[in-house]
């Protein structure tokens, strides 16, 4: 791997984490000495962690409203595993979108917006540690990997020290998308977290925005 250099990111420093399945890569966040699987890492009881999660989902969403793309739904599943540590209480949120033409940069910042959310409230609510925010940052795994295959595109390069990078800078410029509409967020995940799901409509319209029209795609 290449290892993304701080003075080259504005300080923005990374650490190797090794997943279980030996998958290499680097985390904002330092990796736990000792962990079984990022949903018991936390160690946040249920409701809590639903939450969390709805917040992250409400990001997302609320992004993407003001960004400019249609969402169709928004919504969290709950289920319960074991994958050989224990039972765990497992949650699945999904952001829907339309179909929609935005500049790379917007659909990055969209997908990074959860796990920021997310990092977010867990500080508000006097929830933090870093240990948590790495499980925030490992949850959003899936969306960091579809912003990646964007930038290698957009950056053309693979050289993955730069392409964090400039994850990362896109990562912080969301947070002031967040702040700027963080009310709406808290509003969306609260009603998400009560429903389980909610139309986009239903969304945008609790964020107190419109539900921008679905991109006609050649």
């Amino acid at each position: 791997m290449s290892t993304p250099s701080p003075e080259a990111s504005n300080r923005i420093v990374f650490h190797p984490t090794t997943l279980k399945d030996g998958r290499e890569l680097y985390t904002r966040h330092r990796e736990p000495d000792f962990w079984c699987c990022h949903h018991h890492t936390p160690a946040l009881d249920r409701a809590t962690y639903r939450r969390a999660i709805c917040v992250h989902e409400a990001g997302h969403t609320v992004v993407a409203l003001v960004s400019g793309m249609r969402v169709q739904s928004v919504s969290v599943a709950e289920s319960e595993g074991d994958i050989g540590c224990g039972l765990r209480a497992e949650f699945e949120g999904t952001t829907t979108p339309g179909p929609y033409e935005l500049s790379r940069s917007s659909v990055i910042k969209i997908w990074g917006a959860g796990e920021r959310a997310e990092q977010r409230w867990l500080r508000e609510n006097g929830l933090w540690t870093e240990v948590r925010g790495w499980a925030a940052e490992l949850g959003a795994l899936g969306d960091r990997q579809q912003a990646i295959r964007e930038l290698e595109v957009s950056l053309a390069t693979t050289d993955e020290g730069t392409v964090l990078m400039s994850y990362a800078e896109l990562g912080d410029q969301v947070e002031q998308v967040l702040d700027r509409n963080w009310a709406s967020v808290l509003t969306v995940a609260e009603a998400l977290d009560v429903a389980g799901e909610l139309t986009g409509n239903e969304a945008a319209a609790l964020a107190g925005v419109p539900n921008p029209s679905a991109a006609v795609v050649a």
